[in-house]
Parts: structure tokens; sequence; C-alpha cells
């Protein structure tokens, strides 16, 4: 059987180019259509999700995001589902979550990352949706944004209702899950160290050790969401009356300014050092991305911090695990920290950032502001973490007997 090739619906990450959108949306309209006008004067799904991309223009990262996860959507119910957007019911989209957490047939929707079109602008055959299956968070996020798409489409009266909205998930993150998911000081520490031994036994190269390490603290000492993280330049780093700040364009394209503390200008300093910069501290509007390749120009994508932060965490547990070997009784705590460096990401050291920030004595007001939350709600997740002083409160808990 011959083998269906996946094309892209738009040529680049910006496209505005609706064409193949329009050929893929050309079914029937489906039963949640609204019977009567719409305030969109869309006639079909194709005009109806081009308006709604259209309104984040704007925002060049949320348009992005925004097209990769519609671009899913779609090619899915075309290829998989066999149906259209005003078409889709919650057991669809029930049925589409398992698919992003294992796509199949995998050589068909998986493959490491391509540009969609080749230099001689015909569609590049080896491009795929999906680098592997998503994990959870990153499945809530595509339903967020599903959820955002189809409330846009019913307040519009272009549906008649949100198919998610069935089972609507909190907006906020699981508490309790949240306290978990960040990486202690000895944690980071211990990955930074273990990095460190990669160069001197010489399995990683200098710059290879540097960057891992920049990416690290950078994360720590800034709070920054990985898409902010890859999407910004050392000319955001501002000096204003002799204090150092990292202007940063967040969620909903919010700007916020983040303290530059000395720690972390030392981070970066040794970063630009290993570079050969004239400069060891940031030219005003320096446009050298603020993760980059050892050439000083290419930006380094979320994709491939991802897998530098994996090594970097894989390098700590296997420190973690070595050390179990040689210390027998505390191995138990040594292994369950090289099991949870084996789990943790970016977000992990965005949680640590507000959680020591909160240790630190710093206002909640004002963590709220470093952090670019919307909602002093979200924030407080981080003084319930800083706050627990809960195992040496019940230690005195024992069933021995006193003596008299």
């Amino acid at each position: 059987m011959t083998e269906v090739f996946i094309k892209p619906l738009f040529l680049s990450n910006d496209s505005t180019d609706f064409r193949l959108l329009t050929q893929a949306l050309s079914l029937t309209p489906g039963y949640n259509l609204n019977d009567g006008p719409n305030m969109l004067k869309a006639s079909n799904d194709a005009q109806a999700l081009q308006s709604f991309l259209v309104g984040y223009q704007g925002s060049p990262l949320t348009y992005q995001t925004y097209l990769k996860e519609l671009e899913r959507l779609v090619l899915w119910c075309t290829h998989i589902q066999k149906t259209t957007i005003s078409a889709l019911s919650f057991d669809d989209l029930v049925a589409y979550q398992r698919f992003l957490a294992n796509p199949q047939p995998s050589q068909q929707w998986c493959g490491n990352k391509r540009s969609k079109c080749q230099k001689d602008g015909q569609v590049n055959p080896q491009w795929r949706p999906f680098s592997g299956g998503l994990s959870v968070m990153s499945i809530k996020k595509t339903m967020s944004i599903l959820d955002s798409f189809f409330n846009y489409l019913v307040q519009t009266q272009y549906l008649k209702g949100n198919p998610l909205s069935v089972a609507k998930r909190r907006k906020k993150r699981s508490q309790a899950q949240s306290m978990e998911r960040w990486l202690e000081k000895t944690e980071i520490n211990t990955v930074l160290e273990a990095l460190t031994y990669q160069l001197e036994s010489k399995s990683l190269s200098e710059f290879q050790v540097i960057r891992a390490k920049y990416i690290i603290l950078t994360l720590f000492y800034t709070g920054l969401r990985l898409a902010e993280l890859t999407n910004h330049t050392m000319g955001n780093f501002v000096l204003i009356e002799g204090e150092w700040f990292l202007k940063v364009v967040g969620k909903g394209e919010k700007m916020r300014k983040i303290v530059v503390v000395d720690d972390y200008l030392d981070a970066l300093i040794e970063f630009r050092k290993s570079l050969g910069f004239e400069s060891l501290h940031p030219a005003f509007e320096e446009s050298t991305p603020l993760i980059c390749a050892q050439d000083k120009k290419t930006p380094i994508h979320r994709r491939r911090v991802d897998q530098i932060l994996k090594q970097a965490f894989e390098i700590g547990a296997i420190y973690y695990e070595t050390a179990a070997i040689q210390n027998k009784e505390d191995s138990h705590k040594l292994l369950h920290r090289a099991s949870k460096l084996r789990k943790a990401s970016a977000h992990w050291l965005r949680h640590s950032y507000g959680t020591y920030l909160v240790k630190s004595g710093c206002p909640i007001e004002k963590v709220k502001t470093l952090m670019g939350h919307s909602d002093i709600s979200t924030t407080m997740i981080y003084v319930h973490i800083a706050t627990q002083d809960l195992h040496g409160s019940a230690q005195g808990l024992t069933l021995k007997e006193e003596t008299q």
C-alpha cells in the first residue's frame, strides 16, 4: 500500500496563505454549524479558522503557536478522522488527545525537525507535524488553545456550541502537581557540577558545557518560559540607572522587566566570553539571540533547548546514581533525586525561580510581576511550596515511650 504523504497546510510558521487550508477543509459543513448568519461572514470552516488566526497576527509568538496547533488538528481531521471542524464532537476530541500522545502511523506523522519547504520552493517530503508523542502538559496546552478557538467560533455565532465544554478543564493547574514539579538548589547545583565533570573528562566540548550551564542558569535566575527564552535577544538586556534588567515580551504580549542578579550576570559574562565577544556585557539593542549557536548568529529553537536540558538532567541523574553506589546509607535519597531529574524540564526551573523568590522574602505582588502572571492566585502556589514546614513540625510523633 502506498504511504500517504502528510503535507503541511501552511508553508511557513508565520504563513498568511490559506489556500491549502481551504482545500483541506472542503468537506460538507458539520452538525455543529449555526443555522443563521455569523459575525465572521464565514461561509465555510476554512474562512472561520482563518478569521481566528488573523486576529493574532499582531502577536507573532502567539500566532505561530496557534497556527501550529490548528494545522495539526486539521491534518488529523483530514487524514485520520475524515471530518471537518464544524463536525467535531467531544468524542472526536477525546480521540484526538489520545492521538497527540502517540501519533500513528509514526513514520507518517513523526520525524526530526525539517523545514516545510525545500530551497526550490517545493514542499519538503521529510517534514512531519510531530517529533513524537506530546507530554501530558503539552497536550493540556494544546487543548487549551483549541478550547479558545472553539469558544471564538461560538461567540461569533459560527458554531452552535463548543465541543470541549462537555469537560472544561480548570484554567489553573493542579496545585499538588505544581508543588512537586520544581528542582531544589542542591539538584540544580549537582547538574552544574556534573556538567563541569563532563568538561574535565572531555565528554562534551567547552562550549557545549558552558552553553548548557548558561541555559539552566538563565531559566533559574529569570523564570522565563521556554518560548520566551528562545524568542529574545541580547538586546533585551537593558541597563537602567546602573542596574541590569532583562526586558521580556511574554504570554499575551505583556511586557515585563526581570531583575538580573549578580550571579546571573556572571553566568552571562562567562557565556559571552566563551563565544569571543569583544564586550562581555550586552550592547544596546544587540541582535545576538539570547540562546545562540557558536557562530553567535543562529538562534537555538525550543526543541534544541529541550534536547540540551534533557542531556544535562540525564548527566545529573547518572552523577546521583554513581554517588548512590558509593554512599549506601543515603542511596535511596540519591536515587530518588536521579529519577526526579529524568522527569525535569525547562518549566521546572521556572517553578524553582518562583519558589526561591518567595523563600528569599520577595513580596508576593513583586513575584507576580517578575513571573508575568495575570492572576495572583497562580503566584500563590509558590507561597505554599516555600512555606511548607510540615515535616519538621510532625517529627515529634512517635510510639516510643518517654523515659522517666
